[in-house]
């Protein structure tokens, strides 16, 4: 396995890089230190041809004003917290809220997103691994804790992206830290980006949680008879033909949602097996396994972004994210619903692994 290092623009005077890992097929994936972002994943298709499968930038000027968090690392707390605030401990946290005037998206303007981690790289001959760190204090976040977030992602042979992330803090606090890559299957190198309407989406969920118009979660509720049963093939198009008439679908403005996984854990791995995408144009495919209870589907619905390097939008459901996560506003729904809230000690950090394996038939 090969790491290549280079520029990749400057931050608040410091210098980003940015990571290549690149296998013995030729498959890579590249990383940058600033937000922690996948900025590209070049695999094969059914004729084993490589393409870029994600959605970035080629600069890391982008990523600063990287509003739709392409790619990014996103913590402490991932998703939203309804009323932008909580309480913890005894103790209420507000915090500026950053969507709709009223809720915290993806842990507001000091999240995991805008920092420049440091990086550490080694490789051997089956797999290669960047190792990002940083400290988020208390004061900085707003969060509970100060907070020391290490998150290791690793590409191997078998064209499989690991992201682990661990999460320590020196008082009690909770995470729920995810990924905001946007994939598209069909492949980036043509003039036009395909819609990833065509292909098909599969999640093991029995359950999905049900939000207001605010997208904020209500409540847990069976798939069954709705075009939240993904539970076998969909073609997200097909999913996206009930837009005007489920409420779901209107609050979401498609698929926005959150979905409570009901696979059982590998034994070996301890991961689920949460979702399965399919490009049939490509033969791509990509399964999605996670030792977290929960995943966001979000369908890129509000994809507006310029790439100054390739002269073109991203437009909307050109890309899609698999956000593994706890259920979001957990924090204000404790105990309900079967929301989930894992608290974290000096004792005790957090921990979790998704993997994303592409595939191709």
């Amino acid at each position: 396995m090969l790491i290549r290092v280079e520029p990749f623009g400057q931050v608040g005077g410091k210098k980003a890089s940015l990571y290549t890992l690149k296998n013995a097929s030729g498959a890579f994936v590249q990383i940058t230190d600033f937000s922690g972002a996948v900025v590209k994943i070049e695999v094969p298709d059914k004729k084993g041809n490589l393409d870029n499968v994600v959605l970035g930038f080629g600069d890391v000027k982008n990523y600063v004003k990287n509003d739709g968090y392409l790619g990014a690392l996103i913590g402490p707390v991932g998703n939203r917290i309804s009323n932008a605030k909580f309480a913890f401990n005894g103790r209420e946290y507000a915090f500026s809220a950053n969507e709709n005037g009223t809720t915290l998206l993806h842990s507001g303007s000091f999240g995991f997103h805008t920092k420049l981690w440091d990086a550490v790289c080694e490789a051997d001959e089956n797999k290669a691994s960047l190792m990002l760190k940083a400290d988020f204090p208390n004061e900085e976040t707003g969060f509970p804790g100060n907070l020391k977030a290490e998150v290791v992602y690793t590409f191997d042979n078998e064209n499989a992206l690991t992201i682990d992330y661990k999460i320590e803090s020196d008082s009690p606090s909770f995470a729920s830290p995810t990924n905001h890559t946007y994939f598209n299957l069909g492949g980036l190198s043509g003039k036009k980006v395909p819609s990833i309407e065509r292909q098909t989406m599969e999640i093991f969920a029995d359950y999905y949680t049900r939000v207001d118009a605010n997208c904020i979660p209500v409540e847990n509720a069976k798939v069954d008879g709705t075009p939240f049963d993904l539970r076998n093939p969909v073609k997200i198009k097909d999913g996206h033909a009930n837009e005007e008439t489920d409420e779901q679908m209107k609050f979401g403005a498609g698929y926005d949602h959150n979905f409570v996984l009901s696979g059982e854990k590998c034994e070996k791995t301890g991961l689920r097996f949460a979702a399965r995408v399919t490009d049939k144009k490509t033969g791509r495919i990509m399964k999605v396994y996670t030792d977290m209870p929960s995943m966001q589907f979000y369908a890129g619905n509000h994809l507006n972004r310029y790439n100054a390097a390739e002269k073109r939008y991203y437009k909307k459901r050109q890309g899609l994210c698999l956000e593994t996560q706890f259920t979001p506003d957990a924090i204000n729904n404790a105990g309900a619903f079967g929301f989930d809230v894992v608290e974290i000690t000096p004792e005790k950090p957090f921990a979790s692994t998704t993997k994303y394996v592409f595939e191709a038939e």
